[in-house]
């Protein structure tokens, strides 16, 4: 098992809002990370923006921040501050 602190990155109009979650994964991460993308605000396939790169949910769009990798020790510290999921 992996861990990782992954990152969520938000457009709506001229606000811009950034969130961290943290996940554990024997797969992919990558993968493990767009599907989190995509279900933040319960964005389907058909909402995927190929230009922006993003996924549409209202006036919002939603982007996959980027993930790393960290140590399990820190893992069991930070969710107790930060969202598993």
């Amino acid at each position: 098992m992996k861990y990782y602190l992954g990152n969520i990155d938000e457009r709506n109009g001229d606000m811009e809002y950034s969130d961290k979650y943290l996940f554990s994964t024997k797969g992919s991460a990558e993968k493990y990370a767009k599907k989190v993308t995509k279900n933040w605000r319960n964005s389907s396939s058909s909402d995927w923006d190929s230009d922006q790169q993003g996924y549409w949910s209202d006036c919002s769009l939603i982007f996959e921040g980027g993930y790393r990798e960290i140590p399990k020790e820190d893992f069991d510290v930070l969710q107790k501050y930060i969202p598993v999921l």
